[in-house]
This record gives structure tokens, C-alpha cells and sequence, in this order.
């Protein structure tokens, strides 16, 4: 049976949260106000199949999916509450004017489908040049965080598989994951998703709400 929801309404933030500033990158925790109520309308909800070639090991070796919801027009207001408190921040951090953030909300959904991954399979590093990256861990199992690796040269392949051996990258911070933890960092550093156990999310499934903000100072 649908379940009517308003975005502005659950996604509201907390207005208690404190941002606390490391070397690279932003933590906040606590982030949303309503976080066992989002919990319970992601867990039941479809997300379509995400990163796909006809190369592609998704669906087959691992679940990688999105899940969107659009906010159709919503109360300005409270979609003003919601985005302003992140767009500030993000300016004060960078010196920068204004940027702007999409009213629409999109999560990363992810389950492995083979058993006994080893720990050197990992999400595909990769860059997110010009972009500042806003996650926020949201399953209850928040197993690992993001990893932060030396910059070298990457080929981008995550459309075919997104499960690649970083036997090869050197981490250089982890960050790390917390249910209801916001953190944000620079694209240009070469990071990726990682689990530091890979069997924890062989039965769960694991879900980071992904915004990534587009530094164009042409606007």
C-alpha cells in the first residue's frame, strides 16, 4: 500500500547537531531529526538499479542502487532550513559566495550478493574533481566509512564493476561511518565507499544519502 510522506517534514535536521572540523573533512552527528522514521521508509522502499554497462557485475556479484525522492514542490521555507544550513557551511569552508543544492534527495543503496568478500575488495576509488561530496550514513550497521586514498591515476570502470581489489592504493584516512552521521569533503581527494567487514552487508544493505555539490564560480 503507497505511503504518503512529505520530504521537507522527514528530512528535517536537527537543530542540536554540532559540526566538528578535522584535517579533511567535516563530521556532523545527529544530523537528522527524524532518523528512526527515515530508517523505516527506506527499508520499505523499491531503488532501481544504478551503474550499469552490458560489462556490468551488478545484479550479479554485488546490489548497487539509487533511490531518489523528487520533492515536488515543496515548502520553501523548510526547503530553504534544510539546504542553507549545508550551502553556508560549505561556503564559510571554501570562502566562497553562495552554491546551490538540489531540493531532490538521493541515496546510495548497496548489498553484496557473493559471500566471503575479502577485505581488499573494495568500492571503486575514484574522483570527484570541481565537486565537494555531503554524505550522510544512514543504515544502523554503518560498518567502515569512506576511504581517502593517495592520489595516483585511476581508470574509472565502476559501471562495470563496482567491487575492485585496492591491493594496489594506499589509504591515507578513513572516515568514519556512524548511523546519522553527515560528513563532508573535497572531490578532489581519490576516495571511495569502504566496509571493513563485507559480510556485514551480505543480509543488510548498506544506505548513504549522497549530495555532491558542483563548485561553478561561473554562475
Amino acid at each position: 500500500m503507497p505511503r504518503p510522506i512529505n520530504v521537507e517534514n522527514l528530512f528535517e535536521l536537527n537543530p542540536n547537531s554540532q559540526a566538528v572540523y578535522y584535517d579533511n573533512y567535516v563530521c556532523i552527528d545527529d544530523f537528522y531529526k527524524n532518523y528512526d522514521e527515515i530508517i523505516d521508509v527506506i527499508e520499505n522502499s523499491p531503488a532501481e538499479s544504478w551503474k550499469k554497462s552490458q560489462w556490468s557485475r551488478n545484479f550479479i556479484d554485488y546490489y548497487d542502487c539509487r533511490l531518489v525522492f523528487a520533492n515536488w514542490q515543496p515548502d520553501p521555507i523548510k526547503v530553504k532550513a534544510r539546504t542553507s544550513a549545508i550551502s553556508s557551511l560549505v561556503c564559510n569552508l571554501l570562502n566562497i559566495d553562495r552554491i546551490t543544492m538540489e531540493k531532490s534527495l538521493q541515496f546510495n543503496v548497496f548489498k553484496h550478493i557473493k559471500n566471503n568478500v575479502p577485505e581488499i575488495k573494495q568500492h571503486h576509488p575514484h574522483y570527484d574533481i570541481g565537486m565537494i561530496n555531503v554524505l550522510v550514513y544512514l543504515d544502523r550497521h554503518a560498518n567502515g566509512g569512506t576511504a581517502l586514498y593517495k592520489d595516483r591515476e585511476v581508470v574509472n570502470n565502476e559501471a562495470s564493476n563496482l567491487i575492485v581489489d585496492i591491493s594496489d592504493y594506499e589509504i591515507e584516512e578513513i572516515i568514519p561511518a556512524k548511523p546519522n552521521r553527515c560528513v563532508i569533503f573535497s572531490g578532489a581527494f581519490l576516495h571511495g565507499a569502504y566496509i571493513e567487514n563485507n559480510k556485514v552487508y551480505e543480509d543488510n544493505w548498506r544506505v548513504t544519502q549522497a549530495t555532491i555539490l558542483r563548485l561553478d564560480n561561473d554562475e
